[in-house]
């Protein structure tokens, strides 16, 4: 693995760490305070500000890195490559005391097809899912490939299955954290994920689209092409990510 990519995974590292150990010193209980509307137009919770903070906090001294959040919006620091954060996914799930969220980071520059390492961090179990572009992921260190169960497909998703798409063979499950079910697929726990809403975000899913696509998957729009964004807020969307394009056609966004 280039140098490079090295560094940048060994600070992704340093900043999941500093989110964890400062939801875990922060008391559950005001976790679901509503503080104010961030930068994505939906509220603030006390846990996001906790885990943002501690990003900021982490980053003061590190050149080189815009900033990009759920919270925050775009912050410019003078880089030429942006950090892009989910501080918290799956907040409702930390709020009502569900084991499954985490913090999501990612690098790259100007969309999400250049973003070369990212790492999602599951705050409940201190798993680290991360990958670097042509390097491969890894779980906790050791490489993960996508899988296809032989028998029966378990598909997530985490919205409603839409009537003009068909509903694929197997079990239907939904988590409640885009980034760690789309990790899960990555480990070959899962077949597949599917959002059909138009509401998710390149902060939700840039680590995770890297890593799923290093473990040998696909991660898909939602005319079947690979899915590819601009690094802002402004862009809403659904995707599907599978375990490879013939599972995605049972997904139904490939034909």
């Amino acid at each position: 693995m280039p140098n490079a990519m090295e560094h940048d995974l060994a600070l992704l590292r340093r900043l999941a760490d500093a989110v964890a150990n400062a939801v875990r010193a922060s008391s559950a209980e005001s976790w679901g305070d509503e503080l104010r509307i961030g930068a994505d137009g939906t509220p603030t919770k006390r846990i996001d500000e906790i885990a943002e903070q501690a990003i900021l906090r982490e980053l003061d001294g590190v050149p080189g890195l815009d900033f990009l959040s759920e919270e925050a919006g775009f912050l410019q620091r003078g880089g030429e490559r942006v950090l892009v954060v989910d501080p918290v996914d799956g907040t409702t799930n930390a709020v009502r005391g569900i084991p499954f969220y985490c913090v999501s980071l990612a690098i790259g520059r100007k969309r999400l097809s250049d973003v070369g390492s990212g790492l999602v961090m599951n705050l409940c179990t201190g798993d680290v899912f991360e990958a670097t572009k042509g390097g491969g992921a890894r779980l906790n260190g050791r490489p993960i490939r996508t899988k296809v169960s032989a028998k029966s497909r378990v598909f997530a998703t985490s919205s409603l299955w839409p009537d003009d798409v068909p509903q694929p063979r197997g079990i239907l499950r939904s988590f409640g954290a885009s980034a760690l079910e789309m990790c899960l697929v990555a480990q070959g726990a899962i077949d597949g994920y599917h959002y059909s809403k138009p509401i998710l975000r390149v902060i939700d899913v840039a680590a995770s689209t890297l890593i799923i696509r290093e473990a040998g998957g696909v991660v898909l729009d939602k005319e079947g092409a690979d899915l590819d964004l601009p690094l802002s807020l402004t862009p809403r969307f659904g995707l599907s990510a599978a375990a490879n394009r013939d599972v995605a056609r049972e997904l139904g966004v490939l034909v």
